[in-house]
């Protein structure tokens, strides 16, 4: 997490930096994190401090003769130097600010082209689904049964189940479902929203073929005598030819008896396992992917077409997550994540394509975060510029320094607050 925060960091002040210098203008200090009190690591190379602070929470480049959240207000009363922010044409100001924001851009159009280059796209295509998904009490609670297939959210078909995963949670309304010969419609609840959120991708989850084989045993079951390879054939007398009807059975007899017909080596055996009050056996069965994904490469010019495509459908989705989230009212804090509830989400083994992936992820975000008019972040100074631009008036310095406070006093507001609804989550949830 600290390595991918300090390369989208980095390269967003570079931006502020770069423009800076393009047009002759003083930048005092370029640190990675920030330097509260003090630093890690700092040394002067030129009219610039370079270093590295201890609070990993962004980073910053201090422009001279720029109201910023330095405060620098004695700067601000001395004669305006040719070096200087304020001294430059507004033009020249807006590209300045806005210079972070497009290398951010850029930093994920090019991520997310090179990984479409050398990855193309693998999909799970519901087209092959003939097994339908794995039906638990949450996917009961939406309408659906064994052997459906989600097709298409409000009318809309797709190939792909991932697309159905977010379309179904961003969007609501209903989902299409394939049953048998027929297609039914089912009302997407409040309800299904928590599921989703709560099950992600194992909301949408393809069944495993039949007959069933075990992958994993564990506690009882292994206890029991039941083993990795063995072919479930019956689960208390009836036919174990679907996985939901299975897990139906182990539920339906908590804290009782339960009789698995077992295939081993050609032979029947059959096995009595006692159920605890859970209902958890500790066997889960194997699940072949491989038929039911498709695989697409993409040419160089598809792979940079997908990469902007991609950037922006990021930054979009994430908004209307927004409005699943105001969907759900009170309940909507225990699904947001700050940076403790991003870095609990990680996968546990090093994976260089979901790196770059989170990589491309969060460096879009911050660029529509750094985009939006409020005062201490990138949008806010570009809106005063642009009101300068099309007025003719550039605002006071007086009222630069009110805006700035209250814009960092929001800002830590909100900072306070995603981490307190992190720590939150971490112990109660």
């Amino acid at each position: 997490m600290i390595l991918i925060l300090s390369i989208i960091v980095v390269l967003h002040e570079g931006g502020h930096f770069a423009a800076a210098k393009l047009f002759k203008t003083k930048v005092e200090r370029f640190f990675l994190f920030f330097d509260v009190k003090f630093s890690l690591f700092k040394t002067k190379i030129g009219e610039t401090v370079y270093g590295i602070g201890w609070l990993p929470l962004g980073g910053y480049v201090k422009i001279a003769g720029m109201i910023d959240e330095s405060m620098d207000t004695e700067q601000m009363k001395q004669p305006a130097q040719p070096w200087e922010f304020r001294a430059k044409p507004a033009w020249q100001r807006l590209i300045i600010m806005l210079a972070g924001i497009i290398v951010n851009l850029i930093l994920a159009i090019v991520i997310f082209s090179v990984l479409s280059y050398n990855n193309g796209e693998t999909y799970i295509n519901v087209n092959k689904m003939n097994n339908g998904i794995l039906i638990d009490s949450a996917q009961m609670d939406l309408g659906l049964q064994a052997g459906d297939v989600p097709i298409g959210v409000n009318g809309i078909m797709y190939d792909k189940l991932s697309d159905i995963s977010k379309r179904a949670l961003i969007d609501g309304g209903t989902l299409n479902v394939k049953r048998g010969n027929d297609v039914v419609d089912l009302e997407i609840k409040k309800s299904d929203l928590v599921h989703m959120l709560e099950l992600k991708n194992g909301y949408f989850f393809p069944a495993p073929e039949y007959p069933i084989t075990i992958d994993t045993t564990l506690s009882v079951a292994a206890n029991a005598g039941i083993r990795k390879g063995d072919i479930i054939k019956t689960i208390n007398g009836k036919p174990a030819n679907d996985w939901t009807l299975v897990t139906n059975e182990i539920r339906n007899n908590a804290q009782n008896t339960i009789n698995f017909g077992i295939e081993r080596n050609g032979q029947l055996q059959e096995f009595d396992v006692e159920v605890p009050a859970e209902a958890k056996v500790g066997i889960a069965p194997v699940y072949n992917l491989e038929p039911l994904t498709e695989t697409h490469k993409f040419t160089l010019g598809e792979s940079i077409n997908r990469g902007v495509h991609l950037t922006f459908s990021t930054i979009t989705d994430q908004v209307q997550s927004f409005g699943v989230l105001w969907r759900l009212k009170g309940e909507a804090t225990k699904y947001m994540a700050g940076p403790i509830g991003i870095a609990k989400q990680l996968p546990s083994a090093w994976d260089w394509t979901f790196f770059w992936s989170f990589t491309a992820l969060l460096s879009a975000w911050l660029a529509f975060v750094n985009l939006l008019p409020i005062p201490g972040l990138d949008g806010g100074h570009a809106m005063f510029t642009i009101y300068e631009m099309i007025t003719g008036h550039k605002p006071g310095d007086k009222f630069m320094e009110v805006m700035q406070i209250i814009g960092v006093i929001f800002l830590i507001g909100l900072m306070v607050f995603i981490f307190a609804n992190d720590i939150f989550n971490l112990i109660f949830n």
